[in-house]
């Protein structure tokens, strides 16, 4: 049953991007489909109880025949973070919702456009939202989920090479953008190919060891980013790209997230804290991801995982096993954190 949904995604997924020029409300409507159905997929893996709808009591018999009502976009995300623990981060779930949102227009309230450049206007927006929903749900197919989606890699790299083929459609929105990117780049700004839309049209700034949020000026899409000198080389710089990974353009050597960890962890400051009864907790635990001592401090509260990317303004210690962490939630003592099961998990014990 997995397989035939995983399938049937796969199939929306198609339909869609061959519907996009020609019936664009379509295409919005079975885009929107196939990420339900990739999330349920998700679900499922777990549980097939999970997929049936908080509002109905889980029926074997019901599932089987298909007789039930599935969870929205709304709550699979949340009980993908609150049962699954492999949650959505608050980018990849914005750009499922405003794909959520376009279709419930195009079902409830949709005029046909007026005008031939009206109509082009529409498809360039429809496109700007499939190419950012599908790198986010890219991501999590091939990466955070790739256990479970490891038997579906070829169809899922076809759909990828047709989506990557929408970019035509973005062309005279870059060709437009072209001056602005220019007075831009004067301006002491460099551009980058989005990972999105593939047009270098993604602005970074040129500080060294600052975070900063890319944004690409075509479809729009925004990441944390981050740049450090490359350790094997003397010109070198690695951009980290809203994912662990960088390549030196330099050197052409390879790094993972942890090498931010080294340019931002003062091993002497730690021992001269301890040393003097001081507190140096660095790095932290991410409570986004669960990544076990993957936060740096950036910069003054600006506290970034080397392994979600995701970023915090504080963080606390686990009351129970003292642990330092980002996003803990209250009443550590009896509950715990992402690495103990608190005094609750003790009287249990």
């Amino acid at each position: 049953m997995l397989n035939h949904l995983v399938e049937n995604a796969i199939d929306f997924l198609n339909k869609s991007i061959s519907e996009l020029q020609l019936s664009p409300k379509y295409s919005v409507i079975h885009f929107h489909t196939a990420i339900e159905l990739f999330l349920k997929v998700r679900l499922m893996a777990e549980h097939w109880s999970l997929i049936v709808s908080p509002k109905k009591e889980p029926d074997w018999g019901e599932f089987e025949q298909g007789k039930f009502v599935s969870v929205t976009l709304e709550e699979a995300a949340k009980r993908m973070d609150k049962i699954v623990q492999s949650g959505l981060s608050d980018k990849q779930l914005d750009a499922f919702r405003i794909v959520s949102k376009h279709r419930n227009q195009m079902v409830h309230f949709y005029h046909k456009a007026e005008t031939s450049e009206a109509d082009e206007r529409r498809v360039q927006g429809i496109v700007k939202e499939q190419l950012k929903a599908w790198y986010f749900l890219h991501d999590l197919l091939l990466r955070q989920w790739k256990t479970i989606f490891q038997d579906w890699m070829d169809p899922l790299a076809q759909l990828d090479v047709k989506l990557r083929q929408h970019h035509e459609f973005l062309k005279v929105v870059f060709e437009e953008l072209k001056p602005t990117i220019k007075k831009l780049t004067d301006d002491g700004y460099w551009f980058h190919e989005c990972p999105s839309c593939g047009f270098a049209a993604e602005r970074h700034d040129i500080e060294i060891k600052e975070l900063y949020v890319s944004e690409c000026l075509v479809c729009g899409l925004k990441e944390n980013c981050i740049q450090v000198p490359c350790p094997d080389c003397v010109d070198g710089t690695l951009l980290f790209h809203g994912e662990p990974s960088a390549k030196c353009p330099k050197c052409s050597e390879e790094f993972e997230g942890n090498i931010l960890i080294d340019q931002f962890v003062d091993d002497s400051e730690a021992y001269l804290a301890v040393k003097d009864g001081g507190f140096y907790p660095f790095p932290l635990n991410c409570g986004e991801c669960s990544g076990y001592e993957t936060v740096v401090e950036v910069d003054d509260r600006q506290y970034l995982c080397t392994d979600c990317f995701a970023i915090a303004d504080s963080f606390d210690t686990c009351e129970w096993c003292n642990d330092e962490s980002t996003n803990l939630s209250d009443n550590t003592l009896w509950s715990g954190c992402d690495f103990c099961d608190g005094r609750a998990g003790w009287d249990n014990d």
